[in-house]
């Protein structure tokens, strides 16, 4: 009994998270999905224009 006592305590203190690992994982993650970049600005295409051929004579 003492020894599964021993056990689950050695278990409890394993299980405490500790902050940099967390830290490390979400860069980690960050480097999985990078943000979206901004939408570019939609431009209006320029009128086409259209070229006439010189009347025949």
């Amino acid at each position: 009994m003492d020894t599964l006592h021993t056990v689950l305590r050695a278990l409890r203190s394993e299980t405490k998270s500790n902050t940099q690992h967390l830290t490390a994982f979400r860069e980690f993650l960050a480097h999985l999905n990078p943000p979206p970049r901004a939408p570019m600005a939609h431009v209006k295409p320029a009128p086409r224009r259209v070229r006439r051929r010189p009347r025949a004579k």
